[in-house]
């Protein structure tokens, strides 16, 4: 989904490759959502955390490390929270309470490792939320284990591990049309690609917006890599100016791609339409203004007024008021992660197993997150994601508005292309 570019839209990924050496020490665990009244149910089976009236799940997340990863994820906790408050309000996993404890990741690959660790062997939770940008740190473990994971997808290796569910993950290789779709209807026929060249899935993400792109006829005159703190906007925003360009596109560091785009446009090139693959939230807009007027963006979610989006504002209102931007996209995401983790569970039964729960989770074809995404198929975890809502930017740069897609791309108000490759 839309995380994995978030996590490119600050350059945690290449961050977080940077901090692995550094110490790791395990967050403090808790319990968090108090449980329903139940009523005790008896099973043969022993699966770790599941007794009869309640069923243990662990939540890692980036709670301490770099200021900067960390306060991207600082409402990924209570977005969890509040779906898992609301399941138990509304009685459970048949019948049992939802008991939540937590760890912290750290940031790092070692400190992943050590908080599944704890909360697998010490805890003995039944299976993980992972909110983390280091998933490596404990997969093969995990995997070992049989342990089901639900989260974003911020690597490749998410759609690699049987017992790990993502719900979109943009590192999978293959081409969709969808990107080149929206360029051809918003007016791009020539366009210029930038990228953040932080990422080791740069050359990827480039050959696959150009592989969309032409597939729409849209011409690509120029692709730029573009690394954070390093690379100069104004150079490219002068070339993309002297190239005719109408369109440009990339996965950049929202500063630097609104630094590029605001600088082309006061030099006068044309552009009909500019569309960076990262994530939008209300925080975005108070910091860039107008220089993000007529800025396009990706969002995998629902719209804002839709019924879906106003379940999960009302759940966050009732059981986590003190998330301030409850339209972060990656509190959306926590929230969806941990309703994938909620509707495995019910599919397991009522004496469920770990083999059970990843055995008919993946069976399942048309996972939606309550309603806050569009159908993702879970038994193809490496198939391209194909379905996205696209937002711009008003002419003031004070909000934000969903373009709506033509009929023929339209699947329940999402925009839905074709795959065009799956390698």
């Amino acid at each position: 989904m839309i995380l994995t570019r978030l996590c490119e839209r600050t350059g945690t990924a290449a961050l977080a490759t940077l901090l692995v050496g550094l110490p790791a020490v395990l967050g403090g665990c808790g319990t968090s959502s108090p449980a329903p009244s139940v009523t005790a149910i008896s099973c043969e089976t022993q699966e770790p955390g599941v007794t009869a009236t309640s069923i243990k799940i662990g939540l890692v997340l980036p709670d301490t490390g770099p200021p900067g990863i960390v306060d991207m994820f600082k409402g990924a906790r209570s977005a969890v929270d509040a779906r898992v408050h609301l399941q138990n309000a509304d009685g459970g996993i048949h019948g049992r309470g939802i008991d939540l404890v937590w760890g912290d990741d750290q940031t790092t690959a070692s400190g992943f490792s050590r908080a599944t660790r704890d909360l697998v062997n010490n805890q003995r939770v039944f299976g993980l939320v992972a909110l983390t940008l280091n998933l490596s740190g404990a997969a093969e473990w995990l995997q070992s284990k049989n342990v089901p994971v639900t989260g974003f997808a911020s690597s490749a290796d998410w759609s690699d591990h049987p017992n790990v569910f993502h719900f979109g993950n943009l590192f999978n290789k293959g081409t969709v049309s969808t990107f080149g779709d929206y360029l051809k209807a918003q007016g791009g026929t020539k366009a210029v690609i930038v990228v953040d060249s932080s990422t080791a899935a740069a050359p990827d993400l480039s050959a696959a917006l150009a592989s969309s792109l032409r597939s729409r006829g849209v011409e690509v005159v120029r692709e730029f890599e573009f690394t954070h703190g390093i690379s100069s906007a104004a150079n490219i925003a002068d070339q993309l100016n002297r190239s005719g360009a109408d369109a440009l596109v990339g996965t950049a560091h929202v500063a630097d791609f609104v630094d590029i785009y605001s600088r082309a446009k006061g030099l006068g090139a044309p552009i009909n339409v500019a569309l960076n693959t990262a994530g939008v939230s209300a925080s975005v807009l108070a910091t860039f203004g107008s220089g993000m007027a007529g800025l396009s963006t990706i969002s995998g979610f629902a719209p804002p007024d839709s019924p879906a989006m106003a379940a999960y504002s009302n759940a966050v209102s009732v059981y986590s008021p003190e998330l301030a931007d409850a339209s972060d996209e990656i509190a959306i995401s926590s929230y969806v992660a941990a309703d994938q983790m909620i509707q495995g569970l019910l599919l397991a039964g009522s004496c469920p197993t770990r083999a059970m729960f990843i055995d008919k989770l993946r069976q399942v074809t048309d996972f939606t997150g309550s309603g806050l995404i569009p159908p993702v198929d879970l038994s193809k975890p490496k198939e391209p994601q194909v379905c996205e809502t696209f937002t711009k930017v008003d002419p003031t740069g004070s909000s934000f508005a969903m373009v709506p897609p033509p009929a023929a791309l339209d699947h329940a108000g999402f925009w839905c292309g074709e795959v065009l490759s799956n390698q």
